[in-house]
């Protein structure tokens, strides 16, 4: 725990540091190296990657999404476009080699397509929801702040609910949750993540109106909070899925005391695309 700690108090300062002072390209970066990493332990671990090829097409493509996406202009389409490429790319390997000593199973191709495009595409929501300008039009929040406050919220909702979690099954967990995917998380850790992810909610929302003035919309607080920890807890069990499904405790080992990157960034796989979807749809944040 202490380990955990200690890289927390690292990488999330860092984390805010290029959020806050630097410009979305180099979130897009970030995120992107990220990306490549967590698409690489995905490969490896579901043993998807049958050529040194694949792994090169799925990384560099893996990289490339979320850096697109942190342009506003091209966003999504840019993510989108390498996602075709990639498509095109896996396939053509795959016919190639059809019928010979190096056929490449369907399902290879999908995993491969999975951890190269879907992955980066749903955490590179993150760049869409930082590189969103000042005032943007689509959203009632005045002109006080860009996408540098709302990419705060999944990255908050993921922590916390996190965190929630862990001191909510360690100090009151008695009924395990899904025992047979995830042995540690009982009922009452799960309870701890929404009471936690909804009081994040209620107090970032005080922050706002405190420093900007805002007016907020308590149903979208109480949508964000509940959901948003329920779509974090359902990602964290996905990937745990895979892992029992493959005989993998940790996806990697870069992280001490997480595992790899990809068993850090799970969750947030998931909930990036959700809460960006809802940060437009339904705005937490009514006036300025």
């Amino acid at each position: 725990m202490k380990t955990r700690i200690y890289v927390a108090a690292i990488g999330v300062p860092v984390l805010l540091g290029v959020i806050f002072f630097l410009p979305p390209w180099a979130f897009g970066i970030v995120l992107g190296g990220i990306s490549a990493l967590c698409a690489m332990e995905f490969l490896l671990a579901t043993r998807a990657a049958s050529n040194i090829r694949i792994l090169v097409y799925c990384t560099v493509s893996a990289f490339l999404i979320p850096l697109l996406q942190s342009f506003w202009t091209i966003g999504l389409l840019g993510g989108l476009f390498v996602s075709i490429l990639l498509f095109l790319a896996l396939f053509i390997e795959s016919i190639l080699a059809y019928d010979t000593e190096r056929t490449m199973p369907f399902s290879y191709l999908c995993l491969s397509f999975f951890g190269g495009a879907i992955i980066p595409l749903f955490l590179g929501s993150l760049a869409y929801l930082r590189a969103i300008p000042l005032g943007h039009a689509a959203l009632l929040s005045g002109n006080f702040f860009d996408g540098s406050v709302y990419v705060l919220i999944p990255i908050g909702i993921a922590f916390v609910s996190d965190a929630g979690g862990y001191f909510g099954g360690h100090f009151f967990g008695r009924h395990k949750l899904i025992e047979r995917v995830s042995p540690k998380k009982t009922i009452e850790g799960s309870v701890g993540a929404f009471g936690a992810t909804l009081i994040f909610m209620l107090l970032f929302c005080l922050i706002m109106i405190i420093a900007f003035g805002v007016e907020f919309s308590l149903l979208a607080v109480v949508i964000y909070g509940i959901f948003g920890s329920a779509v974090t807890q359902i990602g964290d069990l996905a990937f745990s899925l895979i892992k029992r499904e493959y005989g993998k405790k940790d996806f990697g080992h870069i992280l001490p005391g997480h595992g790899g990157m990809l068993d850090r960034f799970d969750s947030m796989i998931v909930l990036a695309p959700f809460i960006t979807i809802l940060v437009f749809w339904l705005p937490v944040f009514l006036q300025g």
